[in-house]
């Protein structure tokens, strides 16, 4: 290698870099990244190498075609393009105002809409120059005329309309059984509401003997004094309800003017019913 860099005239190559190239190459070596120049002889380059066939993809064709004129464009031979090629328009034959233009494919057609049947149109109102025809009259009777087309009229018939007929049915006419166990059910309750007040009547029966009917001015009279005496105690309750706590003293009082409230107010009540007041004998 060192004759043949001299007859080819290249620079004297090192010795140390020449031997370098003819020791193998090993895994502590490659573990340096010890480079090998491809230019000088290397025992590696005899070792041939497997050949890499290179497919190369098919050129890239534009299924457009590239001698077209370009859509939207401001660059042509005579001037700017509006709007794509196959509608290529005169930029000085625009659309104008006032001027019809082609109906537009995507909007939908609309008929003009039409009454299915003409109305009747009413009467104009008569002019103020026309007057009514004055003076008819007529000699037909029309309560008679009435009276004669109700008594001739034909009745209208009615005609099932497919459900059943109730007149026709087993048990028309008759009482329903359900109304029966009401019946029975009334009359048991009767029975024992007289049972029960004739049973009241004969405990009561004997009552002249021990009690005597209270006279209506003593009556009245005892009603007045428990009110007033109603009316003392609730005003003391009241004013001891306007304290907010209630301890000791204070809390047994209020319970003492409820207790006699509640009495009084009991009293009243069995003095105010209908009827006369029975009162026990003292004897």
């Amino acid at each position: 290698s060192f004759l043949r860099a001299q007859a080819k005239g290249q620079p004297e190559t090192p010795l140390a870099s020449i031997a370098l190239n003819l020791v193998p190459k090993t895994s502590a070596m490659s573990s340096f990244n010890i480079a090998v120049d491809p230019e000088f002889e290397n025992i590696y380059n005899l070792v041939p190498k497997p050949a890499v066939n290179v497919t190369k993809p098919p050129m890239y064709r534009s299924k457009h075609n590239p001698l077209a004129p370009i859509p939207f464009s401001t660059i042509t031979n005579r001037g700017p393009n509006i709007g794509k090629v196959k509608n290529d328009k005169d930029p000085a034959n625009f659309l104008r105002a006032s001027t019809p233009s082609k109906r537009n494919p995507l909007k939908p057609i609309v008929n003009k809409f039409n009454y299915p049947q003409p109305v009747a149109l009413k009467a104009k109102v008569p002019s103020k120059s026309e007057r009514p025809v004055l003076g008819l009259h007529t000699e037909k009777n029309f309560i008679t005329a009435n009276a004669v087309e109700s008594i001739l009229a034909v009745p209208k018939v009615i005609e099932p309309a497919g459900g059943p007929d109730y007149l026709r049915k087993q048990d028309f006419g008759k009482v329903p059984k359900y109304l029966d166990n009401v019946k029975k059910e009334i009359a048991a309750e009767n029975e024992m509401i007289d049972a029960f007040v004739r049973k009241q009547m004969s405990e009561y029966e004997d009552a002249p003997e021990f009690c005597e009917q209270m006279e209506e001015e003593e009556r009245a009279e005892l009603i007045e004094k428990l009110k007033s005496k109603w009316d003392d105690v609730n005003k003391r309750y009241q004013v001891l309800c306007m304290h907010t706590l209630f301890e000791g003293h204070q809390k047994t009082k209020k319970e003492m003017y409820e207790e006699e409230l509640n009495k009084i107010e009991a009293d009243l009540e069995k003095l105010t019913v209908k009827g006369p007041v029975m009162v026990s004998r003292g004897d």
